[in-house]
């Protein structure tokens, strides 16, 4: 009797866990629960896909944060604003072999260089308000016959709402400009050394309402204006990985009067709970079709 006892006290329980997590779905809009932070006020954020808008001044991460209100994973979009274009100006060596000159006349060829950059700058891009500009040592391994080692560049830095610089851009003081073209989402996820579909942990970011300017349909919407404030840590590597839904169709078509497909019908399959990191335990799914009607 004790037992029987126990075991309707859990069932209770477990019971009013459920009804309590269903009343808070009903009573608020998703958009109203607060952001699941750290005791730091960091988040911890799933990212799987990523898009770059405006030639990258805006990047966004579409991604998954755990949601404590309702026990149950929500979709979040992090918006990524603060990118800065980095372009390399390679100095023309003239009469002597690169290989032998000086570090002081390297410097002057920078100098150089950076001169009359600015020039182009004023008369030709004049969209592009200023940058930043210092000499750097890089290797280069790619199609132009330079010797190996490190070689004197001037390294360029503006923001990425100003225009490119042309790819086939060169000067009486420089042969060419690289990374002109360098697509930001590529930028930042070199820079902050993310390997693919990861956990980070994401500080000083602002979240969006449902009345500001929303451009995904994700449940939370938050912006940063630093990418600095992105960061993969060993702790956010050895995390598992939330699942993921996954919707599987296929399409049936027919020849209409003009001899051409349209599509007849179109059966789905969704899984709400895959396994990123092995193989799904969960064998429920739910499955539906949609026909049209024919002439």
């Amino acid at each position: 009797m004790e037992d029987d006892w126990k075991k309707l006290k859990l069932q209770n329980a477990h019971s009013n866990k459920e009804t309590a997590i269903t009343n808070i779905q009903g009573t608020l809009s998703s958009y109203d629960l607060p952001m699941p932070v750290n005791p730091d006020g960091s988040l911890n954020f799933f990212w799987f896909d990523a898009h770059e808008e405006n030639y990258g001044a805006e990047i966004y991460l579409f991604g998954k944060v755990w949601q404590p209100q309702i026990q149950s994973f929500m979709s979040c979009c992090l918006v990524i604003h603060g990118m800065e274009r980095v372009c390399y100006a390679l100095p023309k060596v003239k009469g002597k072999a690169r290989g032998t000159i000086s570090a002081e006349d390297e410097t002057k060829m920078v100098n150089n260089v950076y001169t009359e950059l600015e020039e182009i700058r004023k008369r030709r891009f004049k969209d592009i308000s200023g940058w930043k500009a210092k000499e750097v040592k890089r290797k280069y391994a790619f199609e132009m016959p330079l010797q190996h080692g490190d070689h004197s560049f001037l390294k360029i830095k503006y923001p990425a709402s100003m225009p490119t610089l042309p790819e086939n851009l060169s000067g009486n003081t420089f042969e060419c400009v690289f990374g002109t073209n360098q697509s930001m989402l590529e930028l930042f996820i070199l820079k902050r050394k993310i390997k693919g579909p990861c956990w980070l942990t994401i500080n000083g970011f602002k979240k969006l309402n449902p009345t500001d300017h929303r451009r995904s349909w994700c449940k939370h919407e938050i912006i940063i204006d630093d990418p600095k404030n992105v960061s993969c840590s060993i702790e956010d590597l050895n995390k598992p990985s939330p699942p993921l839904v996954t919707f599987t169709f296929s399409i049936k078509t027919t020849r209409n009067s003009h001899n051409t497909n349209e599509i007849a019908m179109i059966s789905c399959i969704v899984q709400n709970k895959l396994n990123q990191d092995g193989p799904t335990k969960e064998e429920k799914f739910s499955s539906f079709t949609l026909l049209r009607k024919l002439d």
